[in-house]
């Protein structure tokens, strides 16, 4: 809730290192409509937040600034960084395995295809449950298979299960050895 003055919190302004520029360019686009930046400032503002490799790209086009508007200036950015993160991400998403915990696996495939959305508003869910089983280890994607779950979060509490007493199975065998010797 805002204060009785109408007044706005303070807030920082989004900065832009090269990664996903489309949220870069619309949490930027929210605050100079928030805040009532005219519009022929806006690149001017903009780029005083670019840091890392945006910084080093706009090194490169720092002479062209001067006469482009917010939207070719988007472009641009868009143009330079949103395909190589784009196909970063689904080279990613082909080779993800599950290497620690069930939650460790969850986050990092959950992270990839919330990224991948703001690429294309249309992904079939049935892509995603699959490719997560895919990555999955052995021992689990086995089990989880034969559920023949049809959504990933389903997908994701089946494997958790699993995961669970695999674990619970593995330390009674290791019980039941220690007894027998």
């Amino acid at each position: 809730m805002f204060p009785a003055s109408g007044r706005l919190p303070k807030l920082n302004f989004p900065i832009f290192t090269g990664e996903n520029p489309k949220l870069w360019q619309s949490r930027t686009e929210n605050y100079f409509d928030m805040y009532g930046v005219d519009k022929s400032v806006w690149v001017r503002f903009a780029v005083m937040q670019f840091e890392d490799a945006a910084a080093r790209w706009l090194q490169s086009i720092e002479r062209k600034l001067m006469s482009l508007n917010s939207e070719d200036f988007c472009k641009l950015v868009h143009d330079r960084f949103r395909r190589d993160q784009h196909e970063l991400l689904i080279r990613q998403l082909f080779h993800i395995k599950q290497a620690g915990s069930m939650l460790e696996y969850i986050e990092q495939f959950s992270t990839l295809v919330d990224q991948l959305a703001a690429y294309s508003s249309s992904h079939d869910p049935l892509y995603f449950t699959l490719r997560f089983i895919d990555g999955l280890r052995d021992d689990i994607k086995s089990v989880v298979l034969v559920q023949r779950p049809q959504d990933l979060d389903t997908t994701c509490a089946l494997a958790s299960l699993q995961e669970v007493v695999g674990d619970s199975s593995r330390r009674w065998e290791f019980q039941r050895s220690d007894l027998g010797s």
